[in-house]
């Protein structure tokens, strides 16, 4: 029992020294709401399965914390840092809170495809905090993070897109897919790469090549953001120790 307790309390404060206080807060703001957003749904008696992917979004803003307690120190997942939770709570506060909540999905056609830009974008950045867990991380240069970081969020796109497969098939009223949908002809996607004479009986098939291609392209722009950053901090760290070094 001493042993868990020590472990929460480092924990904890290995977190306050990680995190600003504004994004601890943040955190809790978000399961907040996520909780409002559930009893909203009890109340008006949504279906089961928008209740339960509102839990399910809630118990996510905790995965990080939960995930470094559990795992021993000797796994990486134990050094994983708390802004990668910041992170998963973006697509948390988009997805759920306002595409579920305020039913964001329904009332913009865009959203989704919104979503798909900011998830393949974002978990760019995460594959690249994920790095930091493992030891010898500071030696790897700008373009091996991005290419890392670039290299994750096509992993997660993939793994993605099987969800939504696997919940349409075994979720009662689930439709990720959108079987229902027939692709409409001003899309982007549409327009680049046309229409197969085969498409209404491949719905789900479309919905997913859609999705990919936007969430490629908020992770090309995101990994071009990243490396921009992880280039300009190489530079200034590598400055600072040669000031250093003269200096000494």
């Amino acid at each position: 029992m001493t042993k868990l307790k020590n472990r929460a309390i480092y924990e904890f404060m290995s977190m306050r020294e990680q995190l600003p206080t504004i994004e601890y807060l943040s955190w809790w703001a978000l399961r907040l709401a996520m909780v409002i957003v559930f009893v909203v749904f009890t109340v008006k008696q949504e279906y089961l399965y928008e209740r339960n992917l509102v839990l399910l979004n809630l118990s996510l803003s905790f995965v990080i914390p939960l995930l470094r307690f559990i795992s021993p120190k000797k796994l990486f997942t134990s050094k994983v840092s708390f802004h990668i939770q910041t992170h998963v709570n973006v697509f948390i506060f988009m997805g759920s809170f306002l595409g579920h909540g305020f039913d964001l999905f329904h009332r913009i056609s865009e959203w989704d495809k919104i979503m798909h830009i900011i998830s393949g974008g974002f978990v760019v950045f995460i594959g690249a905090e994920l790095l930091k867990a493992f030891k010898g991380h500071e030696k790897v240069n700008a373009a091996i993070k991005t290419f890392i970081g670039t290299g994750f969020s096509f992993i997660v796109m993939v793994m993605w897109e099987l969800i939504e497969f696997f919940a349409d098939y075994y979720i009662s009223g689930s439709n990720n897919q959108g079987y229902y949908k027939y692709p409409d002809e001003t899309m982007v996607f549409v327009k680049i790469f046309g229409l197969s004479e085969n498409l209404p009986d491949n719905a789900a098939v479309f919905d997913t090549n859609v999705d990919m291609f936007y969430a490629v392209i908020g992770c090309g722009i995101c990994a071009l953001i990243l490396y921009i950053f992880l280039a300009k901090k190489e530079k200034k760290d590598a400055e600072a120790r040669l000031k250093e070094s003269i200096t000494v």
